[in-house]
């Protein structure tokens, strides 16, 4: 079937050489071996009545492992069965031992209540989903009698902690701890996480519990620097197989040109919209990964629009209600839907039944994702993937140089330890669960833990007691303190016409994405925001049917607060620091559905978007400049390599595209010298720029590559151009980011 798709889609008359290149990944050979004896008899009979027969090899080492009482990190491919690596050990400790508990944290309440039920084949030791959904009456039932505990981090957080002596009798007994889909908690998320977890262990400390922890994840590079920076203790890797036990075939497909001069491509949704009709057409179910909200609502609106009720199509993202993610879930798993087009949302293990097809919509940002995304069909059976490319650099770099993405080299993940804005609100959680010694909760807080009370103090927020300090008031900060926002606002989209409130977001989205006469998008349906109200948090839309939609564009002023690393790199100095960033959303532009056309730009006046962030910045002498200023647009040059550098910093870091920004300037006052910005685009920072400052030089040359090779005259998305730039990509000079660089690194 594979075979003859290939050929259908390479004999149509749409077909223009899309397919870069194929790749053949082969099954892996899963050796299977003996069930240890420890292994109760009654688990290893369920197991055979599902076709288990022993332990893959990794399976075999975790289990060992726990055994032996380390912490253990398990990094392995999609359908490998990762979830049986700690699901049996855990089941059958808990079978001999009548008073041990679990706690398991999962990302979302889907992939809980997934987890559940695989757990109740096992066995029938009482297990719980514990979340915000959770009935008072169950939850008091819970506390007293539950042994394994399906949680989130949000619950663990809000929920958990700050009432931790109700759950006296599970935290005495716990002895495992297990982080699913631990790849999932990088940047803000990940940052407060860790501190959640510091929480729950200082806590476990107090009551004498020191269970072992078992993180599971997607190949990272740097697995156990992550796992003991994001729990706080040392672990021992186990390497599971690289490849699923399927065969896929991977294929890079990168939309025609449409404007040679220009180099510009098909509109990577349209052709999205072309493959995976085809693809329902041989009866394949699909599953499309888009990056944003918005895109998984214009690609679902026009793939119905195109196929009608012939194949049932849905969008499932964030920002839908429990009920109809639900619906969707039971709809794909029954096979009732036969193609659905999500975020990355679904990219999760989550249960989702047999798929044979993924589609994926533009570069997720980071390769453990894209190979996350196309685990996600051919559990059972030979599958195919389709990795679509769009014009911006850093897909297009996919493009000229396919095989970086079977190198085997996987990115870092991030996070920050010492950001203030995600530290402070948690160490103020930490007072009200048991009041701070600084001396013994450095080991939790780190060694400015003492500077940071003191601050917290002076501020009012702590009251010192002797060597303890407690915090001021009577109730909990946690509620307020989101783990997935650095401090943000939630903001009510409401429906005009049924005063319904459709969604809810972030104030700083709002104001990039909500804006009055922004097009909004939810469930296919386009939506104009027709008032904004930031005092009350309250943004109301109508419903109308429009031909295009539309990008906010902004422009950036970057100031150094405060170098904290430099080094020379080439013939140009590197920094690493603090700054701060004002941000002013000055317009935004209408572009066509279908073919991005830029139908007008129009002028805007919000307030502005101030914080102080992390980033790193090059600063370079007269003897570059003055050669570039003979022959070339100074000011164009520096700008393009500002965007070629902030382009393909996912390939160095990872990173999404619009985590980072860029401010390049011929003659900062902070530094006296022509200066390229990138920034981390959350509050605080989250570890991108720094990390991306460690990896400068490989920056700097794939940022040559990226424009040296690409075959436009001029400049084009696919080197220079970015979609978010506040001035409209002017001015831009190609040839000079070229020499530019050149020089840098000659």
């Amino acid at each position: 079937m594979i075979d003859y798709i290939l050929r259908e889609i390479k004999y149509s008359g749409e077909y223009k050489g899309q397919i870069v290149k194929t790749f053949n990944i082969e099954r892996e050979s899963y050796e299977i071996f003996d069930f240890p004896s420890e292994i109760d008899k009654e688990i290893k009979q369920k197991l055979k009545k599902k076709g288990i027969l022993g332990f893959y090899k990794h399976q075999l080492e975790a289990f060992n492992l726990l055994k032996k009482g380390f912490n253990i990190i398990i990094t392995s491919s999609t359908a490998s069965g990762k979830t049986l690596s700690f699901n049996i050990p855990i089941v059958s400790e808990l079978s001999k031992n009548e008073i041990a508990t679990a706690l398991y944290l999962y990302p979302t309440k889907a992939l809980a209540q997934d987890q559940l039920e695989k757990i109740s084949e096992l066995t029938n030791i009482s297990a719980f989903t514990y979340d915000g959904d959770t009935a008072p009456q169950d939850r008091q039932y819970i506390r007293k009698h539950g042994r394994i505990v399906i949680a989130n981090p949000d619950i663990l957080h809000v929920g958990l902690l700050p009432n931790h002596t109700l759950w006296s009798r599970f935290l005495i007994n716990l002895k495992f701890v297990v982080i699913d889909e631990a790849h999932y908690y990088s940047g803000v998320l990940g940052s407060h996480f860790s501190m959640v977890l510091r929480r729950l262990r200082r806590l476990l400390a107090y009551y004498g519990s020191y269970p072992q922890f078992i993180l599971s994840s997607a190949t990272l590079e740097n697995p156990l620097e992550y796992s003991s920076k994001l729990v706080g203790e040392k672990f021992e890797l186990i390497k599971g197989p690289l490849n699923p036990p399927f065969g896929k075939l991977f294929v890079i497909y990168n939309p025609p040109i449409v404007n040679e001069a220009l180099n510009l491509r098909k509109n990577i949704i349209q052709e999205a919209v072309n493959l995976i009709e085809v693809l329902l057409k041989n009866n394949q179910t699909v599953i499309a990964f888009v990056k944003s909200r918005q895109g998984v609502e214009i690609l679902t609106k026009l793939l119905q629009e195109r196929i009608g009720n012939t194949f049932s199509v849905s969008p499932y993202r964030a920002g839908y209600s429990k009920e109809l993610r639900r619906t969707i879930e039971r709809k794909l798993k029954s096979g009732e839907i036969k193609c659905v087009v999500a975020t990355n949302a679904l990219e999760l293990g989550i249960d989702i039944g047999e798929l044979d097809a993924t589609v994926i919509v533009g570069y997720p940002g980071s390769i453990s994702s894209l190979f996350q995304q196309s685990g996600r069909s051919g559990r059972t059976h030979e599958s195919i993937t389709f990795f679509l490319t769009s014009s911006n650099p850093l897909d297009q770099y996919f493009t000229k140089d396919p095989e970086y993405l079977f190198r085997g080299k996987f990115e870092s993940l991030n996070i920050d330890l010492s950001n203030p804005y995600i530290l402070n609100p948690h160490i103020l959680c930490a007072s009200y669960e048991l009041p701070i010694q600084w001396d013994v909760d450095k080991e939790y807080f780190g060694d400015n833990l003492k500077w940071t009370l003191q601050e917290l103090e002076r501020g009012g927020l702590l009251v010192r007691k002797g060597d303890k300090y407690f915090l001021n008031g009577r109730k909990s900060p946690a509620s307020q303190v989101s783990l997935r926002s650095s401090g943000e606002d939630n903001i009510r989209l409401i429906d005009v016409e049924t005063n319904t409130v459709i969604e809810r977001i972030s104030k700083n989205r709002a104001l990039e994405e909500a804006f009055v006469g922004a097009v909004y998008m939810h469930l296919g349906e386009t939506y104009v925001v027709k008032n904004m109200d930031l005092e009350n948090r309250e943004i109301y839309l109508q419903k109308e049917v429009t031909d295009y939609y539309t990008d906010s564009l902004s422009i950036e002023t970057i100031w150094v607060d405060n170098i904290l690393k430099e080094k020379d790199v080439f013939k140009v100095k590197a920094y690493f620091g603090e700054v701060t960033v004002e941000e002013v959303i000055r317009g935004f532009v209408k572009k066509q559905f279908f073919t991005d056309r830029k139908i007008e730009t129009l002028p805007l006046e919000l307030p502005k978007i101030t914080f102080k962030t992390k980033a790193l910045w090059i600063t370079i002498d007269d003897k570059i400049t003055d050669k570039i200023k003979k022959v070339e647009d100074f000011l164009g040059a520096i700008h393009a390599a500002e965007h070629a550098m902030v382009g393909v910093t996912p390939l160095v870091v990872q990173c999404d595209r619009n985590d980072i920004g860029g401010v390049s300037h011929p003659l900062h006052p902070d530094t006296g010298m022509t200066t390229i910005f990138l920034y981390d685009g959350i509050e605080g920072g989250i570890g991108i720029t720094e990390k991306a400052y460690d990896r400068i030089e490989d920056l700097l040359e794939k940022a040559l590559r990226s424009v040296s090779s690409c075959p436009c005259k001029d400049g084009c998305p696919s080197c220079i151009y970015s979609p978010k730039c506040g001035n409209e990509n002017n001015p831009l000079s190609k040839n000079g980011a070229i020499m530019l660089l050149y020089e840098i690194l000659s």
